[in-house]
């Protein structure tokens, strides 16, 4: 008896296991491309101890399930153009995703998933074009290319000698060792595609983060990616109409002003600024002149330990735009954006944006420009925004100079979204208005990997920090005989070869203290007219109290309601960095790591 049922047993994993057997070509290649993170992860574990090996044999179980369903329909497919058609479409999908993620990793360490089309759908074609120009043919991405086709070419090979592994697979040994291998890993990955119809089930982005925690996206594979990106999709949708209602609230809410004079408040957000690039922090080179100056005059206060959550526009402007509480597990949509509040306690609303996308797509959804640009909100948020992207910063400014068609009101909240040194710091200012300061020789580092070429796109981005100092002052002069408060402030920061052979900003896989330090500790300062200052000097006086405080550049709104007079149940004061009952908070940065715990080590 024992014996029929161990026969049954064999048979039963031989019928299991003879699609691997005989297309097992098929089945490795399908395996490797997929999974080349999963196992970029598992040698990882030997590395990082970051890395959870329990995490990296789920997510490669999950992909031998994924290869050995695929294999089980070539396998029953008998007419041979079937076959052909079907390997031809397995292998040109997973083959580009495997080329976008080479060319990502290589260039950025990125990996694929939604950010991918969070940038892409933030990109303009003007975008895309310094993207190719900075990007296609850099030696990295050369060395991606060549990676590419070396895929290709072992696909290739795989298919032109499928008998003769076929062949070599079926012998009695190496059959024992793909199943003992195999049929385990199938089995469990079968088990855990439970985890899609969870997913699928996500309503709103809090659920869906909760489904990352509990599952992880470190290391799956190129399909899971794909399906859990297209989930992020469609619940974004649902974030949004949320967010629509949280905003319709507003008109509802009790919002008053404390104070009946005149006032303008401005805020002013910069794009991929370096703080240590800014002589006002104490760089080297005298790239912010009249920063300087203005904090010398005591009008600019600067915060020195302000930090962003992300290292990407649109994550950022949501929670700096959302009065949400970001550090207490508030989402951006659960409390509305602060323009609507200004505007329903009376103020006309301005927002001259020079990143602005007009497209609306449903994948688009997921950018910021779907949340801050949905007409209900727009509506209950803005007086009037721009509708044309120029050139460069200065440009927008008297763009609104000239073309604003709402005259000012008594109070006016003016929001201006700059460039700033953003991709491209060369095409970021004008060559001939004596902002090209700065060339290879005025850097002065001795890392070795600095050339010449090097050096000059650190002098670029030098220039384009000069150039983004005499925006701000403009737009201080332009208001600096009223009643005026201004905050600036960076979405994040960037590099440039500043401590090691990289510039740009990518996926944050590790928390080295000089990476954080980089790309999100950034420029955090409130210029106050001399007006402003006589009529409010117990908040002139908090905030130059509140300077070392460490806060999160995305709390800030909270602090511009609370300058402007405003008394609005969406304040709250333990969030507002310039008020003596401000609370530190932990501050997570990437989603996942400590940001003073990772400083702390630095040496």
């Amino acid at each position: 008896m024992a014996n029929k049922y161990l026969d049954k047993a064999r048979s039963l994993v031989a019928k299991l296991l003879k699609p691997v057997l005989e297309e097992f070509n098929f089945f490795l290649a399908v395996l490797l491309i997929n999974n080349s993170l999963t196992f970029g992860y598992i040698v990882g574990c030997f590395m990082y101890p970051d890395n959870s090996p329990y995490h990296a044999v789920q997510c490669l179980a999950l992909g031998v399930a994924i290869a050995y369903v695929l294999t089980v329909v070539l396998h029953a497919l008998k007419p041979r153009w079937a076959r052909i058609s079907f390997k031809a479409l397995c292998y040109t999908i997973l083959i580009t995703l495997e080329a976008v993620y080479i060319f990502l990793f290589f260039n950025f360490e990125m990996m694929l998933g939604p950010r991918v089309l969070v940038l892409l759908a933030e990109t303009n074609s003007k975008e895309a074009s310094e993207f190719v120009s900075t990007y296609f043919l850099s030696s990295k991405s050369l060395w991606a290319y060549a990676a590419i086709v070396a895929i290709i070419a072992l696909v290739v090979t795989g298919e032109l000698i499928k008998k003769i592994i076929k062949k070599a697979v079926n012998r009695r040994i190496p059959k024992a060792i793909i199943t003992c291998i195999v049929l385990p890993l199938m089995l469990w990955g079968v088990y855990l595609s439970h985890n899609y119809v969870r997913l699928a089930m996500c309503k709103h982005s809090k659920e869906l983060n909760q489904w990352v925690r509990d599952f992880g996206v470190d290391a799956i594979d190129h399909l899971s990616t794909s399906y859990y990106s297209l989930c992020c999709l469609k619940v974004s949708e649902a974030d949004l109409k949320y967010a629509v209602n949280v905003a319709k609230a507003v008109e509802k809410s009790l919002i008053t002003l404390a104070d009946s004079d005149s006032l303008n408040v401005i805020v002013v957000m910069g794009e991929s600024y370096i703080k240590h690039h800014a002589s006002l922090y104490g760089y080297e080179l005298n790239t912010t002149p009249n920063l300087i100056k203005e904090r010398d005059k005591g009008n600019l206060i600067v915060f020195t330990d302000m930090v962003t959550p992300y290292n990407a526009t649109s994550q950022v402007e949501k929670n700096f735009f959302s009065l949400n509480d970001y550090s207490g597990g508030e989402m951006w949509y659960d409390k509305p954006i602060f323009p609507a509040v200004f505007k329903h306690a009376g103020f006309n609303v301005y927002f001259w944006d020079n990143q602005r996308n007009y497209a609306k797509t449903e994948m688009f959804t997921i950018t910021v420009n779907a949340f801050i640009y949905n007409d209900t909100i727009a509506a209950l948020s803005y007086d009037e925004t721009s509708n044309i992207s120029m050139t460069f910063d200065y440009n927008l400014i008297t763009n609104f100079q000239n073309k604003s068609k709402v005259p000012a009101a008594k109070n006016n909240l003016y929001i201006f979204h700059l460039m700033g040194q953003h991709v491209h710091p060369v095409g970021r200012y004008p060559k001939k208005k004596g902002f090209d300061v700065f060339n290879a020789d005025s850097i002065k580092s001795k890392e070795k990997y600095l050339d010449k070429d090097k050096r000059t796109y650190i002098a670029q981005y030098d220039n384009a920090t000069y150039y983004n100092d005499a925006v701000v002052q403009h737009i201080f002069d332009i208001w600096k005989d009223k009643n005026t408060v201004v905050l600036y402030f960076s979405d994040h920061g960037d590099e440039a070869y500043d401590y090691r052979d990289h510039c740009g900003r990518g996926n944050v896989t590790t928390d080295n203290p000089q990476l954080l330090h980089c790309q999100f500790d950034v420029p955090f300062m409130v210029w106050c007219s001399d007006t402003y200052i006589k009529k409010h000097p117990q908040l002139y006086k908090e905030l130059k109290q509140a300077t070392a405080r460490p806060g999160l550049v995305v709390d800030a709104a909270h602090m511009m309601l609370r300058l402007a007079g405003i008394k609005s149940p969406y304040y709250q004061a333990s969030l507002d960095i310039s008020n003596p009952n401000y609370k530190t908070k932990k501050r997570i940065v990437s989603d996942k790591y400590n940001y003073d715990e990772v400083m702390a080590r630095k040496p």
